[in-house]
């Protein structure tokens, strides 16, 4: 399933600026829980932060080693093998990154992190991230009716989940 042209590297510190006007672009921003614009103090303190916390992998997307996209694992339950997930892509992306982004994410995480659970979230409004997730094989576990506030309005959460033996029968099909 892996494509030497497509990798993901550790996030680093040179990247920040780049990451950052992609999140505050407002065809990103808008489908974030945080939907103000991010300065750079408050980016760079978010890195600090996280960057030493062992639970956190923060990636680079780079199909031919353009940078393309961000994404963030957290393991939430290292017993369990658990983590949740999100990324982002630069607004400029070519069509298709975001598929390519999500396999070779997944990989990463079921292969080298050994989770057993990769869980997301999305707004209800946002339909691209919803189909998104069905389309990589996540299943539908959750909606969390008006969980997230947003200043003006209540939102319901989508919430997905998908196994490793999910992402295994995917590799599978895929092989085939």
């Amino acid at each position: 399933m892996a494509d030497s042209s497509f990798t993901l590297r550790p996030l680093r510190r040179d990247d920040l600026d780049l990451v950052r006007q992609w999140r505050n672009h407002p065809e990103v921003r808008r489908y974030m829980y945080t939907q103000h614009e991010i300065g750079a103090e408050e980016h760079l303190a978010w890195y600090e932060r996280v960057r030493h916390d062992e639970s956190r992998y923060l990636f680079i997307f780079e199909p031919d080693g353009r940078p393309t996209g961000f994404i963030n694992f957290h393991v939430v339950d290292s017993k369990a093998r658990r983590a949740e997930w999100g990324f982002y892509l630069a607004p400029d992306a070519p069509q298709g990154s975001g598929r390519k982004l999500g396999l070779i994410a997944l990989e990463y995480a079921f292969e080298n992190l050994g989770v057993h659970k990769v869980c997301g979230e999305a707004i209800a409004y946002n339909m691209r991230s919803i189909r998104f997730h069905e389309r990589l094989g996540f299943a539908h576990e959750a909606t969390l009716r008006d969980h997230h506030f947003d200043g003006d309005a209540y939102h319901d959460v989508i919430g997905f989940g998908l196994l490793v033996t999910d992402w295994l029968k995917i590799k599978e099909d895929a092989n085939k």
